[in-house]
């Protein structure tokens, strides 16, 4: 299916306000365009762009693989976002610096790195909305490393947990595999840690579930 940007526009625009000053010359050229990303479309690391991405629907992971093949994931994108990390990549045309995943199917807009750099150095409501995203995901990533170097795995896992079941839910369709991708560590480590968990009482496994889960009893592991 052939999607017109023109048509999609008032979407376009309730999703990235900062794009209504874009002149509208801007929106009738061939080379910008809507994408359809299929999931388990992959973008890997070391890759020069040759097109920013505005997500308008859909969901990506972005993640890192150690040299020693372990992956973690950093963070993920919604319809009304943008990856820093792609956009930091084409200002300094340098190398993608993460790997994307698409987890959803997805729909893009997709801007030529070259008109993107242009706008924003043209337009400063665009470019306060890309600095944005930027700082909010430097926080997260902070975030991150500040788990990973200062909190202990069963507190990590607990957090997970409690976060993945902050909608009232007690059973997850988690495998270990994917809790430790999401962690950074490894599986083995994931499976003891949850064995520990279920032998206190506080959740049941069954294969590819975690089940019963209390989250009362997640919070006494919680790190702050």
């Amino acid at each position: 299916m052939t999607l017109s940007v023109q048509a999609e526009l008032p979407r376009i625009l309730e999703l990235f306000p900062s794009l209504a000053e874009i002149g509208p010359e801007n929106w009738g050229r061939e080379d910008v365009v809507l994408i359809e990303l299929p999931p388990n479309h992959l973008v890997q690391e070391g890759q020069l762009l040759d097109y920013a991405v505005l997500l308008l629907d859909g969901t990506i992971r972005m993640f890192k693989i150690s040299p020693g093949g372990r992956e973690i994931t950093l963070y993920r994108i919604q319809g009304g976002e943008c990856c820093p990390l792609m956009m930091t990549s084409i200002l300094g045309e340098s190398e993608y610096e993460a790997s994307a995943c698409i987890e959803k199917p997805s729909l893009a807009l997709a801007i030529p790195s070259g008109l993107f750099r242009e706008w924003m150095d043209r337009y400063r409501g665009f470019r306060q909305y890309i600095f944005k995203m930027v700082g909010k995901r430097l926080i997260l990533m902070s975030n991150l490393l500040d788990s990973i170097n200062f909190k202990t795995i069963p507190g990590r896992v607990a957090e997970f947990l409690y976060e993945q079941t902050a909608s009232g839910a007690d059973t997850l369709a988690l495998t270990h595999d994917a809790i430790a991708t999401e962690l950074g560590t490894a599986r083995e480590v994931i499976s003891r840690t949850l064995k520990s968990f279920e032998k206190e009482g506080i959740l049941a496994l069954t294969r590819g579930r975690i089940a019963e889960i209390k989250r009362d009893e997640l919070e006494r592991y919680l790190e702050y």
